[in-house]
């Protein structure tokens, strides 16, 4: 939609007194777009048209571009910006060059290189009874109390003989206890259980593919175990391979979701039971030209009875994003976590149970547990959660006091208390003295600097260092008196020469 067209239905929608954004959803145009053209009157957009319209700028360089288009039909217009630069000396903005390319390949019917395409199969009807398939959706809707958003996960499955479909719906992302209760309440649904489940390789489902032995989540695997439900997971960056699933996600965001309105989880997911009836199972499907219900008449007889109990519903249970310090983000609130949960756990779930907010990994294991705190910006920290500073000078005392011996453990306690932040390089010197001077002089030195209360190894090594030239024979250290260069006459000055050399530097 362009020109005055999008214009007219721009201003007219503004004056029926809907939003940007619902002006955005209806005329399928971008919120920064209209609202450019929100405030702008008749004229000014007039002007703004007449500009538009002008004959660009580089229509002269039509023929060179073309070439190179047709030379290389892969060549982006990124490239042949840079190209009019360099050859023609010509600064073109980035989205006008971007325009005139697009506007040549479209007149001249120049493509660009296709890249290799997937291939697609047909794929065989499977037996009544036998598969379904299901996944995961996302939509944000209007609430119908305010101008606010929510956001709603759905969980989708589909039989994939009669496509009869079942679906939930929850404001928060799902986890794997979630999603099992999910799965029981569809089988309950529809009376029974397929043999085999397909899904896609989400997170709270799989850990990892592991070349085929797939790794499930605690919660998921126990849940197989007790159903002995076959199945078949999708290979990463593969959703078509359960393109039914696909196709009915796509299919309830975009008729059930799309322009409802939001009051009540509750009312929701009646709603939408609702809509099942009535759309998602009660139309006729373009496959199979039956209505999945009655189809699932028939289907419902081969379902399997159900196996295992649901869980029981837990507290409030939620995921978060693990930040580099090793703390999590609730309710404005950090928590902290174990040392190194960062590089091994990049998400954890919640759970809320009297006050108390447990941190579990994606298996299901307990990771940390603190008390809940209804203060914001606070940092709430388990003292097991600190870095361990004190055993790890200890340690260090330890390996220095068995190189040197325990003459040493006293005055290298007194170092680490007087240094504690620089206790490896300090023990260290201490350890590189001892090498150097030996270790007699360096316990001469401790207890030289014991005394003096001189707590640092730089003043341990000077010491031995002073304490090692003074060690030469005496008999080195004595000055012949017999010998003549040692006796020098010193010239005598009376004073006034140096008060006249004063006075004359003043002036």
């Amino acid at each position: 939609m362009k020109g005055w067209h999008m214009y007219s239905e721009i201003q007219a929608l503004k004056e029926k007194g809907f939003s940007i954004r619902q002006v955005s959803r209806l005329i399928r145009v971008s919120r920064n777009t209209i609202r450019k053209y929100w405030d702008m009157p008749p004229d000014e957009y007039a002007a703004t048209l007449m500009c538009i319209n002008k004959l660009s700028a580089l229509s002269a360089y039509e023929p060179p571009v073309l070439h190179w288009l047709e030379s290389y039909p892969c060549m982006s217009a990124a490239q042949v910006r840079d190209w009019l630069c360099e050859k023609y000396y010509v600064d073109a903005a980035e989205r006008t060059v971007r325009r005139f390319v697009a506007g040549l390949r479209e007149k001249h019917g120049i493509k660009k290189k296709d890249t290799p395409q997937r291939e697609y199969e047909a794929v065989d009807e499977l037996p009544m009874g036998f598969q379904l398939q299901m996944d995961f959706g996302v939509k944000t809707v209007r609430s119908a109390y305010s101008s606010r958003y929510t956001k709603l996960y759905v969980a989708a499955f589909s039989l994939s003989c009669s496509r009869y479909k079942w679906g939930i719906f929850q404001e928060k992302p799902f986890t794997s206890e979630n999603l099992v209760r999910a799965l029981y309440s569809c089988f309950e649904y529809m009376g029974g259980m397929p043999c085999q489940l397909v899904y896609d390789q989400d997170s709270i489902l799989v850990v990892s593919e592991n070349n085929g032995d797939i790794i499930h989540t605690h919660a998921f695997a126990a849940f197989l175990q007790e159903t002995h439900l076959q199945t078949l997971v999708c290979r990463k960056s593969d959703p078509e391979t359960k393109g039914k699933i696909e196709a009915v996600v796509r299919f309830i965001k975009g008729n059930f979701m799309e322009n409802r309105l939001f009051m009540d989880l509750d009312i929701w997911n009646r709603s939408f039971e609702e809509w099942l009836d009535r759309t998602g199972n009660g139309r006729v499907h373009g496959t199979t030209k039956r209505k999945p219900c009655e189809l699932f008449a028939e289907e419902q007889k081969c379902l399997l009875p159900l196996f295992g109990t649901p869980p029981e519903k837990n507290a409030d249970s939620m995921s978060r994003t693990v930040r580099k310090d090793n703390t999590i983000l609730y309710c404005s609130n950090r928590y902290s976590l174990p040392l190194g949960t960062f590089n091994t756990q990049k998400t954890v779930n919640l759970e809320l149970v009297n006050e108390r907010l447990k941190i579990f990994t994606i298996t299901s294991d307990l990771l940390a547990e603190h008390q809940l705190c209804r203060d914001k910006g606070k940092l709430i920290k388990a003292d097991s959660h600190r870095y361990e500073r004190n055993q790890k000078v200890q340690e260090r005392l330890e390996k220095a006091v068995s190189l040197l011996g325990e003459e040493f453990r006293e005055y290298l306690t007194a170092l680490c208390l007087s240094k504690p932040r620089y206790v490896k390089e300090q023990l260290a010197l201490v350890v590189k003295t001892c090498e150097s001077y030996g270790r007699e002089t360096t316990l001469k030195a401790v207890w030289f600097c014991s005394e003096q209360e001189l707590w640092s190894a730089s003043d341990l090594a000077n010491a031995s260092a002073a304490l090692s030239d003074r060690t030469p024979s005496p008999a080195a250290t004595r000055l012949p008196v017999s010998d003549d260069k040692y006796h020098i006459d010193v010239q005598l000055r009376p004073l006034s020469v140096y008060a006249e050399a004063a006075l004359e530097a003043r002036q």
